[in-house]
């Protein structure tokens, strides 16, 4: 006897899922719409009305001119931090880089600065003092720079570029009873230090030491800012100066959508229903931007 056997197997038939309407991963500079590799240009808008600095892949800082999207880069390491979207922002400093100005006082007795050294954008703008050369003040042996500014009011950050021949306690911040103790090291550090303005000393920029030894402090890009952080740094002359807003905005994408925002530290921001239309921009929780994501259209 001959005995037939049919099994019939009928599976699912796998459908890949959908590509996102549109994906803009800066950290591979890779941009899609509906699946399709399109160029950044034609799916994202963007101006700004000023130059402003970027971290470069190779550690260090350069100047980006205006209009120009900053992919930025941490400092020294070169690694990537996202594509940099900032407000617009004013350096209240005048001579951000250049400390023998008379717009910067001594605190208590003001270094005699030098110039012509490495800086963190590879240029010979950054200058330094010696310890051991500075007088005055209640410590015995003090020197630093100050500046007053009283016309300034509210939160506000003062930041700058600091290393030293070897390793060195100073005191930054706005003023003596609004700062803090910081370390500086050979290498190159960004300082930052927060609070709010006007303070009891009438000052928005204070930095000194008092250790009376025979060390190098080398600076460079001094600022005060409006605001809770430090923003990219805002060169300036002879007056403040101004850095325009970043504005970008999507262009050739309308409807509802969820939206993944992935930032520098790769926390993300989740957005469900956004209605996007042209030149839709969501607000950012940080301002480096990694990843962008606007998933599937609602209802399809």
């Amino acid at each position: 006897m001959k005995l037939l056997t049919d099994l019939s197997v009928t599976a699912r038939r796998h459908r890949p899922a959908a590509a996102p309407a549109l994906l803009l991963d800066f950290a591979r500079q890779a941009y899609r719409a509906a699946g399709v590799p399109v160029p950044l240009s034609s799916v994202l808008n963007f101006s700004r009305a000023s130059a402003a600095v970027r971290g470069t892949a190779g550690g260090l800082l350069e100047t980006a001119g205006p209009d120009v999207l900053r992919l930025d880069h941490a400092f020294g390491s070169g690694a990537f931090r996202g594509a940099l979207f900032e407000p617009a922002a004013t350096n209240l400093l005048s001579h951000s880089s250049d400390f023998t100005q008379s717009a910067w006082s001594g605190y208590a007795a003001k270094p005699a600065v030098t110039g012509g050294q490495d800086a963190p954008d590879g240029s010979l703008t950054a200058m330094t003092w010696n310890c051991s050369a500075t007088t005055g003040g209640a410590g015995g042996q003090r020197g630093g720079i100050l500046v007053v500014g009283g016309s300034v009011s509210g939160v506000a950050t003062a930041s700058v570029w600091l290393r030293a021949s070897a390793p060195l306690g100073m005191r930054f911040g706005h003023s003596d009873g609004t700062s803090k103790a910081i370390t500086v090291t050979p290498e190159w550090q960004r300082f930052s230090y927060t609070n709010v303005l006007p303070n009891t000393q009438n000052r928005v920029f204070m930095l000194y030491e008092d250790v009376n030894a025979d060390t190098d402090v080398f600076i460079w890009g001094a600022q005060v800012e409006l605001g809770g952080s430090a923003s990219s740094y805002i060169s300036t002359g002879a007056s403040p100066t101004a850095r325009s807003a970043d504005q970008p905005g999507l262009t050739g994408i309308s409807g509802t959508f969820d939206v993944t925002i992935t930032y520098d530290d790769d926390s993300q921001d989740k957005l469900a229903g956004e209605t996007v239309s042209e030149g839709w921009w969501p607000a950012l929780s940080r301002p480096w931007v990694k990843k962008l994501v606007v998933g599937k259209e609602a209802g399809r």
